[in-house]
């Protein structure tokens, strides 16, 4: 069952983002929900069903006194996205606004017309790199795979 990230990201959490191995994203969501983590895989609606909003990567949440140590081995991740030598922390804000857009099964509607609609969810390619250009202005070390 789907929670509302909505709640969960004011409790306190810090959010990472994950890389994960080709089509794994809901392997990894499954492994660091059984370790005890919460996770953010928005879902969006594809030609051959529903499939991950952001393709190879899944944010991982977590509150003291949970450690995020595990994150980098659990099975199905490629690596811990990183900014220099630490990893990358996803702003609050940003776990917010796709978690707002999300329905209770994780899925985000995406509009498809044309408008002049300026939100970053008006298209899958300016979904990716509007979140994409916020983590940059974070910080993180951005790659598109």
């Amino acid at each position: 069952m789907h929670t509302s990230f909505v709640d969960r990201a004011d409790d306190g959490l810090s959010w990472q983002l994950l890389y994960t191995k080709p089509h794994a994203e809901t392997w990894v969501e499954a492994n660091l929900r059984a370790q005890g983590y919460s996770t953010l895989l928005p879902r969006a609606a594809t030609r051959s069903g529903l499939g991950p909003l952001f393709p190879r990567y899944v944010f991982a949440g977590f509150a003291p006194p949970q450690r995020p140590d595990s994150f980098a081995g659990t099975y199905g991740v490629a690596y811990v996205v990183r900014c220099g030598n630490r990893p990358a922390r996803v702003p609050r804000d940003v776990i917010v606004s796709i978690s707002e857009r999300m329905n209770e099964q994780g899925i985000v509607r995406v509009d498809r017309g044309e408008g002049t609609d300026e939100s970053i969810f008006t298209s899958r390619a300016r979904d990716r790199v509007a979140v994409l250009a916020r983590f940059a202005e974070a910080g993180f070390r951005v790659r598109s795979a």
